[in-house]
């Protein structure tokens, strides 16, 4: 057998690079992206809610549901960092939600997941996705990184282990309660199982089912949420597909050069190509395409809900910054669908991995994000270990967090 040239190990190593220096680089983009985030780590709006709560209920704030729902995730994280100095108490949680984004990265890379390891693509764009203000390395909105986790789980094969039946199983129920994404993809779960017809596809599908009807539940007996003054529903509909063209494929495209104002003919057009886009990634013959249809399935689902979601503020998608959280997962699993085919052979693969690299060229000078305020948590951290009541000016300017008196 002739020799492995250095050709050869080149292309062997960008097509099963080591997960170790994958997750390094992975680190390294946050880093990149938000160093200030670990060098003066500050809450983030509703991380203050998740600190108050563990502060006064202890284990009894896991019962307590936010937004009609329940968050388990960011809740546990809370309870871990309730007994440390409240001094270290931002950066412990930036730290939970990187090392949280790293598994969602590192479960890219399982030999479990269908998706191909080439170059290390599919972890890395976890951290690049470009629309991640307030997403990244906050615990608020942690549960858009958790969610694809979820997905992860949805295309994964089933496990055969002991140790691959807890994760899948604890992963369920965590991700699964942590944000209403389980009630959302349930039915991509349930169907999955009818397809598989597997012991272990059944119990999966069952989990996140209890999961999804346990959220449900929250939402149907909570205040309903604002979404904004309701308006007439034509004017509504006319933005949808525009905000799609506009927040998905043209920002995912042009990035820092999208224009101001697309127009609602063009943005409309865009809206359509971005759909069509993600259709043909999903059903186009090669492999995964099972998986890949789910994938697309879960985007399309997420979509429509965080739409619904926001349908008397569509107008929002068109000021940048604004409503980055509801279009993250889409960008990301986009992003994913684009991966399977650019990891390919042929023609088409070329062209999608000159598509792919010309994103991230597009979007390379919005990556860094801006340092959140200054909000001196530091200068407070005394008074919550006296156990004095006080209020506490958190991010974005204009929050507070409020602590009752603990003294005796």
């Amino acid at each position: 057998m002739a020799a492995e040239t250095l050709k050869d190990k080149a292309r062997r190593l960008a097509a099963y690079p080591p997960a170790a220096l994958v997750l390094c680089a992975c680190a390294a983009a946050l880093l990149a992206r938000r160093a200030a985030a670990f060098t003066n780590a500050q809450f983030w709006a509703e991380d203050g809610h998740f600190f108050e709560r563990a502060y006064v209920l202890g284990a009894r704030s896991l019962l307590v549901p936010y937004a009609g729902y329940l968050h388990a995730v960011p809740r546990l994280i809370a309870l871990a960092a309730a007994p440390l100095d409240p001094a270290a108490a931002p950066l412990a949680y930036t730290s939970a939600a990187a090392l949280l984004t790293l598994y969602v990265a590192a479960r890219t890379l399982s030999p479990r997941c269908p998706l191909p390891r080439a170059s290390g693509y599919f972890a890395l764009a976890v951290v690049l996705v470009p629309d991640t203000y307030e997403v990244l390395l906050n615990v608020v909105n942690l549960q858009w990184v958790l969610a694809a986790g979820l997905v992860l789980l949805l295309v994964s094969r089933d496990p055969a282990r002991p140790a691959e039946w807890a994760h899948d199983l604890a992963a369920a129920l965590l991700l699964g309660l942590t944000g209403p994404f389980s009630l959302v993809l349930s039915p991509l779960f349930a169907w999955r199982a009818a397809a598989r017809r597997t012991g272990a596809s059944a119990v999966l599908g069952s989990a996140v089912l209890l999961a999804g009807l346990l959220q449900a539940g929250l939402i149907w007996t909570s205040p309903p949420s604002d979404p904004g003054v309701p308006g007439p529903v034509g004017p509504m509909l006319a933005q949808l597909l525009p905000a799609v063209g506009r927040r998905l494929g043209g920002s995912l495209l042009l990035g820092s050069l999208l224009p101001a104002d697309l127009g609602a003919v063009a943005g409309t057009l865009a809206g359509l190509a971005t759909l069509a886009a993600v259709a043909y990634l999903a059903v186009r013959p090669g492999p995964a395409r099972t998986e890949r249809g789910m994938i697309a399935a879960a985007l399309l689902l997420i979509l429509a809900a965080s739409l619904f979601r926001t349908r008397w503020t569509l107008h929002e998608y068109f000021t940048p910054h604004s409503n980055s959280r509801y279009v993250f997962l889409p960008q990301l699993l986009a992003l994913w669908l684009l991966g399977t085919l650019a990891a390919g052979r042929g023609r088409a693969a070329r062209i999608a991995l000159a598509v792919a690299l010309w994103c991230l060229a597009a979007n390379l000078p919005r990556l860094r994000e801006a340092a959140y305020p200054d909000m001196a948590w530091g200068r407070y951290a005394g008074r919550i270990r006296e156990g004095r009541a006080m209020t506490i000016p958190i991010n974005p300017p204009g929050w507070t967090l409020t602590l009752p008196d603990r003294r005796p």
